[in-house]
């Protein structure tokens, strides 16, 4: 995968723009659930450019979560965490320990989304309650100066667009400056039009190239995930940047059932032959 990407995290002045894209794109990404430090290592091991842990659809907590960031860099991936909804305040407690990557999940308004983006920047020009002192992001105080001066840098903000009312706003939205990437969360967005767990419903398939259209007029990198009619080749060249591939359980739960249905029907043939 490229890693080019476009610095935009410094203004003449030297100071923190809203902005910023640290990885290079297009990239791979793997969805984790099974929150192993082992499943999060093997991620970064075998290949993928990010690994998203999620706290939506898990009994993930951050206790549990500081291991799967450590084990997901460990293995040479960037650990992004979905939070479990669109309270600001998750964002400055994972920066801290050091996550590389936020994804919002049902942001809805460009006011919203700007309420996030300041989350993410220390006063005077964000919210972000200040201990860089002490973290595990500055190596617990010995590289605090390096960080402050970077830290917006490395750091990627993700919304979710997956309701009927955010395709209306999604131009808006992919605006805010600290919105990094735009992901759209197609089943839940099928739901929201109505077509529950239909991402292929003509009605979705609408408003989803209306949010694609509306994000790529701004400029802002666009991601989502697979299901069994789009693969990754097929969302790239929709104009896809990041693209799921994948996700632990899934790829685990297809590797059983097709290993046990092996078994079976060698047990058949056997059964056949006696």
């Amino acid at each position: 995968m490229s890693r080019k990407s476009k610095d935009k995290s410094e203004t003449k002045s030297g100071k923190s723009s809203q902005s910023s894209i640290p990885l290079g794109l297009p990239a791979c990404g793997c969805w984790i659930n099974l929150l192993n430090p082992l499943v999060g290592e093997l991620v970064g091991a075998c290949g993928y450019d990010y690994a998203l842990i999620d706290m939506e659809h898990s009994p993930a907590s951050l206790d549990s979560v500081l291991p799967m960031i450590l084990a997901v860099q460990l293995g040479g991936a960037k650990a992004i965490v979905r939070v479990p909804d669109k309270q600001s305040a998750w964002i400055g407690r994972l920066m801290d320990m050091g996550a590389d990557g936020v994804m919002v999940p049902m942001v809805n308004s460009a006011e919203e989304a700007t309420e996030l983006a300041a989350a993410a920047l220390y006063a005077p020009e964000g919210t972000r309650g200040m201990a860089a002192g002490i973290v595990r992001a500055t190596r617990y105080g010995v590289d605090t100066g390096e960080y402050l001066r970077h830290y917006r840098r490395h750091f990627v903000l993700m919304v979710q667009i997956e309701t009927r009312q955010a395709v209306d706003c999604a131009g808006a939205i992919a605006a805010v400056d600290g919105v990094d990437c735009v992901f759209i969360g197609p089943f839940d967005l099928a739901g929201s039009l109505g077509n529950r767990c239909e991402p292929e419903h003509k009605d979705t398939r609408a408003g989803i190239l209306k949010v694609v259209s509306a994000v790529k007029e701004v400029g802002k990198p666009l991601s989502t995930l697979t299901n069994p009619d789009r693969n990754a080749r097929t969302l790239f060249a929709e104009g896809y940047n990041l693209v799921f591939s994948g996700s632990d359980v899934g790829m685990i739960r297809q590797s059983f059932e097709t290993d046990a249905a092996t078994g079976r029907a060698i047990i058949q043939s056997l059964d056949d032959t006696t």
